[in-house]
């Protein structure tokens, strides 16, 4: 397993000042870094690459979709703007050297609808994902579709509906991102759900119940360990917390409050947490 830590705890969209917390990174121990890649040209990310390997750090990028380019819209001209946001987005993440672009790709985030979308939209979705994984392929880049609690996003709450895309398109570069978060909310087994997820799992990121320091909320940690030895899932394991005060995020995650003492305590108890519990009881 390789361990990363995601931005989105200080920008959605790094800039010069953020620099400074590779460094912090590298010198925790981490082995990579997630990097927000849902605004920008490619070349942006071609310049932070150089930044981010001089620390001696990998990568992973994460995206969203948005109202305008909605992959599960009812409408062809958003379907098309979706499929050409995803396929910049993937190019952003290549240009990064990040191997992964994972998160709620599918559907616009805080975007709802009456009555609820369903199967119907996660068909349109699975075309949308049809194309842009021939795109990512040929750049590398694999696709994992991250469940969203029902308080953010209405088509793809549980994995069960996330495999709904993956399994319609049938892919190698299509897969799953198991968010602990989330499933806390939406799943009722770690367990379960991590072996639903089997081959198709692609990407997990640890976070909290209340979206702090890891190890000070309700999520069954236990649990999580259990479901990824039964996949045996071998790829990166990615720190998230969220905080206040982080433009254009803070109020589209719903955190109003700081569940955790600096964000340097989160980084530094992070990476000791998820070593001990993924490798330790091994």
């Amino acid at each position: 397993m390789r361990y990363g830590f995601n931005l989105l705890l200080w920008t959605v969209h790094v800039e010069p000042r953020h620099h400074d917390v590779f460094g912090r990174l590298a010198e925790l121990g981490y082995d990579g870094v997630e990097v927000p890649v849902g605004v920008g040209a490619p070349a942006e990310y071609a310049a932070l690459r150089r930044v981010i390997e001089a620390e001696g750090l990998a990568t992973t990028a994460c995206a969203l979709a948005t109202p305008e380019a909605d992959p599960s819209s009812a409408d062809a001209s958003t379907r098309r703007a979706a499929l050409a946001h995803l396929k910049e987005r993937i190019d952003c993440a290549h240009e990064l050297g990040s191997s992964l672009l994972v998160g709620p790709l599918y559907a616009a985030h805080r975007s709802f609808r009456e009555p609820a979308p369903g199967e119907e939209a996660r068909k349109l979705a699975a075309d949308v994902f049809a194309e842009a994984c021939e795109h990512a392929h040929g750049r590398g880049v694999t696709l994992c579709l991250e469940p969203l609690n029902r308080f953010e996003i209405q088509l793809v709450n549980t994995v069960e509906e996330a495999l709904q895309v993956v399994e319609a398109v049938d892919h190698p570069r299509l897969k799953v991102h198991y968010d602990t978060h989330h499933a806390h909310i939406e799943e009722a087994s770690h367990v379960a759900a991590l072996e639903r997820c089997g081959r198709h799992l692609g990407h997990v990121q640890l976070s909290e119940s209340h979206r702090g320091t890891l190890g000070t909320g309700q999520v069954r940690w236990d649990d999580v360990a259990r479901g990824l030895r039964a996949v045996g899932y071998e790829g990166w394991i990615v720190g998230e917390a969220f905080g206040t005060g982080v433009e254009h995020h803070s109020a589209a995650a719903c955190v109003h409050r700081d569940c955790f003492e600096s964000r340097d305590e989160v980084l530094s108890r992070a990476l000791p947490f998820m070593r001990e519990l993924l490798e330790e009881t091994r």
